[in-house]
């Protein structure tokens, strides 16, 4: 009963936060706000309430009842903790924008009278850690999250859900990417893998 509670947290999470960043909801958020205030206000808006979500979430997670699970020690330890620096390493190779991501320069621009289609966000970026797979961020935290040497039952199966939920979410990031890049994005799509990276050129 309490794997399904955790899983139901989840899946709720999950179901709020896509939603959130459906095309669907964005059409309906730029009508009511308009195209300027959208354009300045809504990814802090976005990243205000998704970072209030994830918070209850947590707390939700912390009160069910948890057992230990594995942990690991020595060589597998060591191991573990390794493969989980690849994991950071992809990260730091992966160029983002902080004040882009949460929303602080779109604000930024507005208060400086700039255009909205401003941004680095506005072309799509194939180098770093993109060409080796098309969700660097994604892949990097899911190694972080699934190497962790020590777990609980809590812990292992909400590593278990996030990842699924970034797997399932790259479908729908790149209906939207095809849908501002075209051609552009589905040729980088045909070069490079979605979520693993190929072990070795035109496998």
């Amino acid at each position: 009963m309490d794997l399904l509670r955790i899983a139901a947290a989840w899946t709720a999470f999950a179901v709020f936060h896509s939603l959130t960043v459906s095309a669907g909801y964005e059409r309906r958020a730029r009508r009511i706000l308009g195209d300027t205030v959208f354009a300045a206000y809504h990814r802090l808006l976005f990243t205000a309430y998704s970072c209030a979500a994830f918070l209850l979430l947590v707390l939700y997670l912390r009160s069910v009842p948890d057992a230990p699970l594995v942990r690991f020690s020595g060589i597998l330890r060591i191991l573990f903790h390794g493969i989980q620096f690849l994991g950071v390493a992809l990260l730091l190779w992966t160029p983002w924008d902080l004040q882009e991501f949460v929303g602080i320069r779109q604000w930024k621009r507005h208060r400086r009278g700039e255009p909205p289609g401003a941004g680095r966000n506005d072309g799509l970026f194939t180098g770093k850690a993109y060409g080796i797979v098309r969700h660097p961020l994604y892949l990097g935290i899911s190694v972080i999250l699934a190497f962790h040497p020590v777990q609980t039952r809590n812990s292992a199966l909400s590593a278990l859900m996030a990842i699924l939920y970034f797997y399932v979410g790259t479908f729908f990031e790149e209906r939207r990417m095809l849908a501002q890049f075209g051609e552009e994005y589905r040729a980088y799509r045909g070069r490079v893998p979605r979520f693993l990276p190929r072990l070795r050129r035109g496998g």
